[in-house]
């Protein structure tokens, strides 16, 4: 009698197993957004410290170059959501840019608090590291796109001027950038990189003297 009794309670159910089956679903269904949201902000943290250390990049190669007129880090160029550093030294035997290469404008020395400075080579001469012929002095970082529709937030400035004594400014590099990105905060800047679909945002500050810092940001 035990025996059979033993037999029958072997295994599960139909219906016990489609419970456990739906708690598994249910489960699943429920960790997704979790692992969206880990991915995302994962994303977000990540653009922010590249544009971060693209900033410390740029400020070296400003004092490293014991540049005349500055290494100027440009966002929204070459196009929207791209970011891009570049000396602004001119030609050494002409002290000119090759106007077929650059925009309408040349840098001119830099004035506290000049809005209009600074300009870069237009594309494809802007990725030439440097190229005598065509008229590209400069050295120049490689351009970069935020990741997977990552956005700038607009501001007051759109690019950041680094000086050979190792400063930091907001300048305006013209029509060669598109909309400004960089907002004033005292003495210092911020850029706002954000996830449209989240909502999830990073805030970089740079000082004038190129500290940098990366934190999470309100929405």
């Amino acid at each position: 009698m035990s025996s059979s009794i033993n037999e029958r309670t072997k295994g599960f159910t139909l219906i016990e197993l489609l419970v456990v089956v739906s708690i598994i679903v249910i489960a699943s269904a429920a960790s997704i957004p979790m692992g969206l949201s880990f991915i995302r902000n994962y994303q977000v943290t990540g653009a922010a410290n590249n544009i971060g250390a693209q900033m410390q990049k740029a400020r070296g190669q400003a004092v490293k170059l014991n540049t005349q007129r500055g290494v100027l880090l440009n966002f929204n160029y070459p196009r929207p959501g791209w970011y891009q550093w570049t000396s602004l030294d001119p030609n050494p035997m002409t002290g000119a840019w090759d106007s077929d290469v650059y925009p309408d404008f040349n840098p001119k020395n830099y004035d506290e608090g000049v809005a209009n400075y600074g300009a870069v080579p237009g594309e494809p001469n802007n990725t030439v590291n440097p190229d005598p012929g065509s008229g590209v002095m400069s050295p120049h970082g490689v351009p970069t796109d935020l990741p997977q529709d990552l956005l700038f937030d607009a501001g007051a400035s759109n690019a950041l001027l680094f000086r050979s004594d190792g400063s930091v400014r907001a300048v305006n590099a013209g029509g060669a950038s598109g909309a400004g990105v960089l907002s004033p905060v005292g003495l210092d800047w911020e850029l706002t990189i954000r996830d449209p679909r989240t909502n999830l945002t990073r805030l970089i500050t740079i000082t004038r003297n190129g500290r940098i810092t990366v934190q999470e940001n309100a929405p």
